[in-house]
């Protein structure tokens, strides 16, 4: 029989640990500025190089921001802002884009069913506008994109699950990795459009499984768009 030997946590590690802890449970919020480095070593009884490292590490993930000349802070804690350690991860390594397109297409044809029960007119008419609106910019790949999001954003808003909302939508943001490939690519554009268009039909007709497929259809056309221009990183693609 063996044991593994108990390792401790390094100074800086705990107070990582204790500043993490202080922002999960609200002690410190977000965009509110943390005392002095001398200051904070001072309440937390270690050394400043020990705060020095734990606050690099925490601005690494997104939790802490260190404005030159101002001091530090927390961050804003939005999605968007905490999810970019991540997509450094997929800058590092291309081939976790397949790992998120399997994720997307388990969570979001699930979220699409979910919307074509629970969407109301007035939601249905939002994403009738917004397909208009991809219609007439297929000549603007940038406006296109920024379409496209409002677009999917507005399903994952109308599925009215807090817990596939969260999910969700941190999948499709971090997608944008994979829609910098092909953006400049005509038929790309319009193969997200005629996609976009199937899918407001399904929802539109109130059919979950319809919707659920329309959505996996254009998310497989979303790969292999993405695989097939993968090669040349000057070019970008729309889901």
């Amino acid at each position: 029989m063996s044991f593994d030997p108990i390792v401790q946590k390094s100074i800086s590690e705990q107070v990582a640990q204790r500043l993490l802890t202080m922002i999960r449970s609200g002690l410190l919020k977000p965009d509110q500025q943390l005392p002095p480095e001398r200051e904070l070593a001072a309440m937390l009884g270690v050394g400043r190089p020990a705060v020095r490292e734990a606050i690099r590490g925490l601005a690494l993930l997104g939790l802490l921001r260190i404005r030159q000349g101002e001091g530090t802070f927390v961050g804003s804690l939005e999605t968007r802002e905490l999810l970019e350690p991540l997509e450094m991860i997929i800058d590092l390594n291309p081939g976790t884009l397949e790992a998120l397109f399997d994720a997307r297409l388990i969570i979001e044809t699930g979220v699409a069913a979910l919307a074509a029960t629970h969407m109301d007119d007035s939601e249905l008419q939002r994403l009738v506008r917004n397909v208009d609106d991809e219609a007439r910019l297929l000549s603007d790949p940038v406006a296109f994109a920024a379409a496209d999001v409002e677009f999917h954003e507005a399903i994952i808003e109308a599925c009215a699950n807090p817990f596939l909302q969260s999910i969700a939508g941190s999948l499709y943001m971090l997608g944008k990795k994979s829609r910098s490939i092909t953006s400049r690519i005509p038929a790309t554009l319009e193969r997200s459009l005629q996609d976009h268009r199937e899918i407001l039909d399904a929802l539109q007709a109130r059919d979950p499984q319809r919707a659920s497929q329309a959505m996996r259809s254009h998310l497989q056309h979303v790969r292999a768009a993405y695989r097939g221009a993968a090669p040349n990183k000057d070019e970008s693609v729309h889901d």
